[in-house]
């Protein structure tokens, strides 16, 4: 007979893993997307200038590195804006100068919109476990013999948090003939630190191209 006493921390374990479990869905959503309807008569990706539009240079940095690293993973040729132009409000014709300049055939842009902040309620919950006990009924096969006595393992108590969904926008641009190929616009809830936040913007742009067969 399984010995009672080690029971909660089971049941402890298992609520731990049904939490990491809610847990594991995307934070990211789609919410519009449009693609050039000629663009399935080209090519995809292949040579790309990562620009991220920041409000500091560091910023600026990271987001178009790990761009640029997300889609490498693609075959596909990716130089980070910051490489080729240091002034951190470049004008069209820099942008333009520098892809062609770099041998790459598109622009990939992408700017924070905005943010909005919601209140959630998250009711206190009770984890119960239960102790079997066994009677004289039992014993003779009969069902009545068997049953569980309740008893609390946990309590979470009620509380308020704060969901901060950022909206971010992507455009990519032929850079010779700077027509609008692709534009995808992503609201990320923050789910961790900024830079899961990051990977998550990152990741929903990348499988909105792959979504519009501008990524193999």
């Amino acid at each position: 007979m399984s010995n009672p006493r080690k029971w909660p921390i089971w049941s402890l374990a298992v609520a731990a893993f049904l939490l990491v479990l809610a847990g594991c869905g995307s934070n990211s959503e789609i919410t519009r997307s449009y693609v050039d309807p000629t663009a399935s008569s080209r090519t995809g990706l292949s040579g790309v200038l990562i620009v991220g539009v920041a409000g500091k240079q560091e910023s600026r940095i990271e987001f178009e590195d790990a761009f640029a690293k997300s889609l490498a993973r693609y075959n596909v040729k990716t130089v980070p804006s910051h490489t080729l132009v240091e002034n951190m409000d470049p004008k069209g014709d820099e942008l333009i100068a520098a892809a062609k300049k770099a041998g790459l055939d598109m622009i990939l842009i992408t700017r924070y919109i905005g943010e909005r902040a919601e209140e959630i309620y998250h009711p206190g919950t009770v984890y119960y476990g239960v102790m079997p006990a066994y009677g004289g009924a039992y014993n003779r096969g009969r069902y009545g013999g068997y049953y569980g006595h309740a008893y609390e393992v946990a309590y979470e108590q009620p509380v308020w948090s704060t969901n901060r969904t950022y909206t971010i926008i992507s455009d990519l641009f032929l850079t010779n003939t700077e027509e609008h190929m692709w534009q995808a616009v992503s609201d990320t809830i923050k789910a961790g630190g900024e830079k899961k936040l990051l990977n998550d913007i990152i990741k929903s742009f990348v499988d909105d191209l792959k979504k519009q067969n501008l990524l193999d």
